[in-house]
């Protein structure tokens, strides 16, 4: 009886053991899914940066529609290889561009074959096993990542910051009556700038003429950048400097003159005196001339002395006898 017993448990427990292990070799994957499965189509793998969220058996979408699923997803090196399985007749350019996209935002991601640029020069679909490189693939950012993001930004206080900027920006906001008065202001410039547009061609038109005349000038002003001019240029800056220290002074002298102003009105009565004695002169003048050109000169001229009349002691003229006055004299032997 005991060893009936035995017998019954080691079969229940071999029986118990045998199913736990098919059960475990189960997988929810391993389990066909409804719709098409693409088993007449080929593969293709496209080499991924990030697979974090793409499910099993993910779409493969091309132009909106749904030519294809994912059959597997492998780890390689830097990159993951995922393997799609694409309908039979499909032809998937070897230059197709592989975006991980969600149609909404809690949605599946999905696999997207994305067409070549416009203007791209046409390229070979990919054969059986064909790969599409990772520089032709883009991954989206997490979910989570971006949910991690936005509750950095909430949480860090830049709403409130930008709230408390629009409120300052009302508080300097300035009323209604400046803001009237400001756009009156500016309606009134723009027309006078509307009734005033002939001046501003006659500006434009003098510009263009200075435009003109400096086109004219080119070897002129080319010639500032030769190394006579810049010799030139730096000689000025030399005398400048000389200049700039000379006049300070030549201004402190000016603004401390005040002292020549008594000297001035020295002067201005030293001229006043020469003036009277200039009325003086020219009023004596006469007289010296008369002195000088009626009794002075002509003695000088002419120096001799005519003798008229000799009176004797008696009263006798004495005169007559000239002869023995000039003997008498001495003039003559």
């Amino acid at each position: 009886m005991k060893m009936w017993v035995r017998l019954l448990i080691c079969l229940v427990c071999g029986l118990s053991a045998t199913g736990c292990s098919s059960l475990a070799s189960l997988s929810v994957n391993a389990i066909p899914i409804p719709g098409h499965s693409y088993s007449n189509g080929y593969d293709i793998v496209a080499e991924v940066a990030n697979v974090l969220n793409l499910p099993d058996k993910a779409n493969v979408v091309m132009d909106g529609t749904t030519v294809g699923v994912v059959n597997k997803v492998a780890e390689a090196g830097d990159h993951v290889d995922v393997t799609a399985r694409i309908q039979r007749g499909v032809e998937v350019p070897s230059n197709t561009s592989v975006v991980l996209q969600q149609a909404t935002v809690l949605g599946d991601i999905y696999l997207a074959l994305e067409p070549p640029p416009h203007g791209a020069p046409p390229a070979p679909p990919l054969a059986a096993g064909g790969r599409i490189p990772l520089q032709q693939t883009l991954s989206p950012p997490q979910l989570e990542d971006t949910i991690a993001t936005m509750a950095n930004f909430i949480g860090s206080g830049s709403i409130q910051r930008a709230q408390n900027t629009l409120v300052r920006l009302n508080r300097i906001t300035p009323p209604k009556d400046e803001v009237r008065r400001v756009v009156s202001q500016m309606t009134t410039d723009l027309a006078d700038l509307s009734n005033n547009v002939d001046t501003v061609d006659t500006m434009i038109h003098g510009v263009e003429q200075t435009s003109n005349a400096l086109g004219g000038w080119a070897p002129n002003v080319g010639f500032w950048f030769t190394p006579q001019a810049v010799k030139g240029f730096e000689r000025s800056t030399v005398a400048s400097k000389a200049i700039g220290t000379l006049l300070p002074s030549l201004g402190t002298i000016y603004n401390g003159g005040y002292w020549t102003v008594p000297a001035f009105g020295s002067l201005a009565n030293a001229f006043e005196a020469i003036q009277g004695s200039k009325q003086v002169v020219e009023g004596e003048y006469p007289r010296w001339r008369t002195l000088l050109n009626e009794y002075f000169l002509p003695q000088d001229k002419h120096p001799a002395i005519n003798i008229t009349s000799i009176v004797g002691p008696d009263g006798r003229e004495l005169s007559g006898n000239v002869e023995q006055v000039l003997r008498m004299l001495g003039a003559v032997p």
